[in-house]
């Protein structure tokens, strides 16, 4: 089990863009683009994800090869809480499924 202060994983902020741009150098690929989730490793920021393109980068040398799999898990609990805000709602659907919208009788 890993501790809960191990990493920080916090949404990306204007000051985080140059160090976005050299981490994607260093990976050898191109920038990652949109909303931009990244988790810091001692203060530094070691990989990131894009929510938009579901592309992550991540420095070999400081992030644990599981960092970019938790960016992923954090994107989609994100994404959930979007589509469906209410906890319940998630819960109910995870287990019995979608629910159509209540049909309302017409009125004669």
């Amino acid at each position: 089990m890993l501790p809960a202060n191990l990493h920080v994983i916090r949404a990306a902020t204007a000051h985080d863009w140059k160090t976005l741009r050299e981490l994607a150098a260093t990976s050898g690929v191109r920038p990652l683009s949109g909303r931009v989730i990244v988790a810091e490793v001692r203060g530094v920021v070691a990989a990131a994800v894009s929510r938009d393109e579901r592309r992550t980068i991540a420095d070999p040398e400081l992030a644990p090869t599981y960092l970019t799999t938790l960016l992923r898990v954090h994107a989609d609990a994100l994404a959930a809480v979007e589509r469906q805000p209410s906890l319940a709602e998630r819960v109910r659907e995870a287990v019995l499924g979608v629910r159509e919208p209540a049909q309302l009788p017409l009125a004669a």
